[in-house]
């Protein structure tokens, strides 16, 4: 055999060994899957997160036409579900739907079972979405001017509602900007702290507005402002926080689903695909928007970005309003 023939022979072995070796994740993409998944939302049933999971996986139970679990793991902003999945098998069979809370955690919880970035694969947004602050009309509070005169008059009286990390971090940008002298009250879910809202037992809280749609249709509780550059096309009559008058709170939040570390490129593709081709559905588009979202459906690699760019708006953010982890 020549040199020039033996380096042929080399490099085309090389080649075949790389080819078989990523034959097998690519075998688990166009497969995937061949067994029961299981969805992590790292939160209670009833809140905004089970409920984007609950709009969206039955329709990738159906494309995959297999069972397909979603398990409600609650607890410290979404850190237990999330390490669920973190230590999990990079195969696709342990998925996570998480909110925005992901790039904050690591600012307001000193010591994480794990690493935001390493142990996690994003695949794609959900939905895209705001944050709302909603308001008791049973407190009095049905606008915002209302709640900002009483507690400009009133310093110290009153309280923001919050549900985890996103919403407590965005209530207190809120709190710096407008000036206000409020205190945050965190409740474990959206759904005790719009019992205590329509109670009238605290006079506003954060939260998504998918979450709080049907009582805001319904009069028990109010949207007052929400956290976008833009009115929501959903909810034309309400202001963003900048026209009620607290300027520089614009910010976004997210649903969105992750696979643990390392999870083969040719899988977290399929995984985005498939989400995609569920999002473009008509009926389940109509229902997005109707709940004052938009879809997701970011490229992976794009998304990987985006979160790395959030770890850093958060910590600043976290640092402007004396967020120190505990």
């Amino acid at each position: 055999m020549t040199g020039m023939s033996r380096r042929g022979f080399v490099a085309g072995t090389t080649v075949f060994g790389l080819v078989s070796g990523l034959a097998p994740a690519i075998v688990r993409a166009q497969d995937f899957p061949t067994k029961q998944v299981r969805v992590v939302v790292p939160y209670p049933a009833g809140g905004g997160t089970d409920l984007v999971a609950r709009l969206i996986v039955p329709r990738l139970a159906d494309r995959w036409k297999q069972t397909v679990i979603i398990d409600n793991k609650g607890g410290a902003s979404g850190i237990l579900g999330s390490e669920i999945v973190a230590k999990a098998a990079p195969d696709g069979y342990t998925l996570l739907v998480m909110t925005s809370a992901h790039t904050i955690n690591p600012y307001t919880t000193k010591t994480l079972p794990y690493d935001t970035e390493r142990d996690f694969t994003p695949v794609t947004p959900l939905i895209e979405g705001a944050i709302a602050l909603v308001g008791s009309p049973k407190a009095g509070f049905d606008t915002m001017a209302k709640f900002l005169t009483a507690a400009r008059a009133n310093p110290g009286k009153y309280q923001f509602g919050s549900t985890e990390n996103t919403t407590r971090l965005i209530g207190e940008l809120f709190r710096l900007r407008s000036g206000l002298k409020i205190e945050n009250v965190a409740y474990k879910g959206a759904a005790p702290m719009m019992q205590e809202l329509a109670g009238g037992h605290i006079p506003v809280g954060f939260t998504s507005p998918l979450t709080v749609m049907s009582h805001h249709r319904a009069g028990t509780l109010r949207i007052l402002a929400v956290t976008t550059g833009k009115r929501l096309a959903a909810l034309p009559d309400i202001p963003t926080m900048a026209e009620a008058g607290v300027a520089g709170v614009e910010q976004g939040a997210w649903f969105s689903l992750f696979g643990p570390g390392n999870m083969p490129p040719a899988l977290t593709q399929r995984l985005r695909d498939d989400v995609v081709a569920v999002l473009a559905e008509p009926e389940t588009l109509a229902k997005i928007r109707d709940l004052a979202s938009e879809p997701g459906g970011e490229a992976p690699d794009a998304f990987a970005r985006r979160i790395k760019k959030e770890l850093v708006a958060w910590g600043e953010i976290a640092k402007q309003a004396g967020i120190e982890p505990e």
